[in-house]
């Protein structure tokens, strides 16, 4: 297993000698972490720690920079509070910890800060096999407003999971990529075990490269028409919903075209557009994935693939993040221990569909269900499926 390093405490942003903004935060949460996974290593600010070196933004941005050089480094807990605003030079005289000293026998003085970096962002950018832990904290915001504003933050920043917390309502919840929330609770004990159980479950997953080739889009109308009519009902009846504030859509679809490509929906797409915006190809070669189009493929595209392989009589699978209906037969597999897109994803989904009728489906718990389907089946056997099994026009979360 790689190193867990877990990063904690709050930062300074000098403005001149004697005094900094500051984001205080003195490490309790990084050390609570640390305790509970064996073998990480915490390193704090100094504002956690007397005796560290990390001060500034920038100096734990240094430090992290060599962490991401570091190949024996596999998942960075980022609990670091960074100072989010600096403030601009005053009088031409730039900022720093040793800059002259402002006097207070001057009277008033007006600051203009501005947005520090996001350090946070560089990780995944520079090291996309990083599993990364980010942190978002709300002030009195309901459970909706908490979870929409962590799920943006996870969306710019890549990370693999979000712990976010709520000073006023004290309210908790793990999200993860799949736009799902876990743990939720007032207990801030029982929401860091549940964070670092998914830690543990989920930062050894398996993914795979994939080669990107930037070229137009391949237009779903290449497709079958039972494939574009199942598409268009899905979108005529919401199975697509967009509330995640950046607008894209969770779920994924695809098409095999032969025994080495498919045709696979988009990612960071929103997939009502679908029929003007096109599908992305993807070709595979030994087990690497080609992907040509104006967007990279989903990140399901690898479960797709791996469905396909073991259901070679099938080329249609729709995937959504509706909820199952009460009394529905499709069976139902924890999700939890499995990010979408792992290679881990696709074979749970693989091993646990059921046929029915000749359409074969699985429920992924708080996520969606994958339903594998032929080309050459009637619209309205694949429609009343659908219907009497998941309620479209809610997005589960």
């Amino acid at each position: 297993m790689k190193k867990v390093v877990i990063l904690g405490g709050g930062t300074f942003e000098p403005i001149r000698n004697h005094l900094s903004l500051s984001a205080p935060a003195f490490g309790n949460t990084a050390i609570q972490i640390h305790k509970l996974i064996p073998g990480s290593e915490l390193v704090l600010t100094k504002m956690a720690d007397r005796d560290s070196n990390l001060k500034s933004n920038s100096d734990v941005e240094k430090y992290i920079d060599e962490l991401l050089l570091d190949p024996k480094v596999g998942t960075i807990v980022l609990n670091v509070a960074f100072c989010d605003f600096k403030s601009l030079p005053i009088d031409g005289i730039e900022n720093g910890f040793h800059s002259d000293r402002l006097k207070t026998v001057e009277g008033n003085l007006t600051l203009e800060l501005t947005p520090t970096d996001k350090v946070i962002a560089k990780i995944r950018q520079k090291r996309p096999d990083i599993f990364l832990i980010g942190f978002k904290t709300t002030t009195n915001k309901t459970s909706d407003e908490q979870f929409l504003i962590a799920l943006q933050m996870m969306k710019k920043t890549k990370c693999n999971l979000v712990l976010a917390n709520d000073t006023v309502t004290r309210n908790n919840m793990v999200i993860t990529p799949e736009e799902t929330i876990y743990g939720e609770t007032t207990d801030r004990q029982a929401a860091l075990k549940e964070l670092v159980d998914m830690i543990l479950l989920r930062n050894d997953l398996t993914y795979n490269h994939s080669i990107f080739n930037e070229v137009e889009s391949t237009p779903i109308s290449t497709t079958p028409e039972t494939f574009q009519e199942t598409i268009k009902f899905l979108l005529d009846n919401v199975g697509f919903i967009e509330n995640n504030g950046n607008g894209f859509t969770p779920g994924h679809f695809c098409y095999k075209l032969d025994d080495k490509s498919f045709l696979s929906s988009q990612r960071k797409a929103n997939h009502n557009l679908v029929f003007t915006e096109g599908m992305s190809k993807v070709e595979v070669d030994n087990d690497e994935f080609i992907v040509s189009g104006k967007r990279k493929a989903s990140v399901g595209a690898r479960s797709q693939w791996l469905i396909l392989q073991q259901n070679p009589e099938y080329d249609c699978i729709i995937h959504t993040h509706n909820p199952l209906k009460q009394g529905s037969e499709i069976p139902v597999t924890e999700q939890r221990p499995f990010q979408c897109g792992s290679l881990e994803c696709g074979i749970n989904t693989v091993t646990n569909m059921k046929e029915f009728d000749g359409i074969k489906a699985v429920y992924l718990d708080k996520h969606g269900a994958n339903i594998l389907f032929k080309s050459t089946d009637n619209i309205e056997k694949i429609t009343n499926f659908v219907l009497e099994n998941i309620e479209l026009g809610t997005k589960v979360k």
